[in-house]
């Protein structure tokens, strides 16, 4: 019995390990366009005045070009995303379904069934 719970302590280290690493591993300005904007504008507000004016041309060049150049009518960018919520919903049921799997080839003493 002892044995068994060192185990499910350190699994749980471990999941608590993982989880922590894989919230500060993802920037959260990546999430949100506005959010990624406002820090690549206070990121060039911190560089070299002259670095800083190329930057606000070069971007002011592209902004003329690219709004002169296509006139592909846009899909709606606010619409919900069904593709992805239908694959997020696959990837669930499917997560689900492994545990499920794996819980009922577990016994109540934390041996493997035979199959």
């Amino acid at each position: 019995m002892q044995r068994r719970s060192r185990h499910s302590r350190g699994y749980a280290a471990t999941l608590a390990v993982v989880a922590t690493l894989a919230l500060g591993a993802t920037p959260t300005a990546s999430g949100d366009d506005w959010a990624r904007d406002r820090a690549a504008d206070a990121a060039v507000q911190q560089l070299d005045p002259a670095i800083q004016t190329a930057i606000v041309a070069r971007r002011a060049e592209l902004t003329a070009t690219s709004a002169a150049a296509a006139s592909v009518p846009m899909v709606n960018e606010d619409a919900f995303a069904w593709g992805a919520a239908v694959a997020g919903l696959v990837a669930g049921v499917a997560a689900m379904c492994v545990l499920l799997g794996c819980a009922t080839l577990v016994r109540s003493n934390g041996r493997l069934r035979s199959v």
